[in-house]
């Protein structure tokens, strides 16, 4: 069974925010029954991040928005169907590293990301096109395959 590194996108319906990808409910169990589905925690620092500026901008649904990102990283703690990386380790940092020095990628949620999906053999989910600008250069390290949800919704339904 392939390997598959979910970017943060993917995880936030899990903590209550709406990606608006098309299918995305429909076909989420099916990808986790045809892939060994990994995420890098930083992904949950990520999202975090994100609900703390919903927060300022609706004050009313802050605390529904918090308690939804405790109820996500529980039932994410829970689903074996989807596993953790190690949040960094030194092949992660020197493939981040070379993204910044190389690539000029500055993201560094991003670049733990991608690396994480290199050191991991899986395939990369993400929306980010700066990454696959990257990955299809030829010129950086790159995971194994990436591809967005659109992508995907193709793969799964082939």
């Amino acid at each position: 069974m392939d390997r598959l590194l979910l970017d943060t996108t993917y995880l936030l319906p899990l903590f209550g925010i709406d990606v608006k990808l098309p299918r995305f409910e429909e076909l989420l169990p099916r990808l986790l029954e045809k892939f060994n589905t990994l995420y890098n925690p930083v992904s949950l620092v990520e999202a975090k991040w994100l609900i703390l500026r919903l927060m300022r901008r609706s004050k009313p649904r802050a605390e529904g928005l918090l308690e939804a990102y405790r109820r996500g990283l529980k039932a994410l703690q829970f689903d074996e169907r989807v596993k953790p990386t190690a949040l960094t380790e030194p092949e992660v940092e020197e493939i981040a590293d070379r993204l910044l020095v190389e690539a000029e990628l500055r993201d560094y949620f991003d670049r733990l990301i991608y690396a994480s999906a290199i050191v991991n053999d899986a395939l990369l989910l993400t929306e980010d096109e700066e990454l696959r600008e990257i990955a299809s250069t030829g010129r950086h390290p790159h995971p194994r395959g990436i591809m967005n949800w659109r992508e995907m919704i193709e793969k799964l339904q082939g």
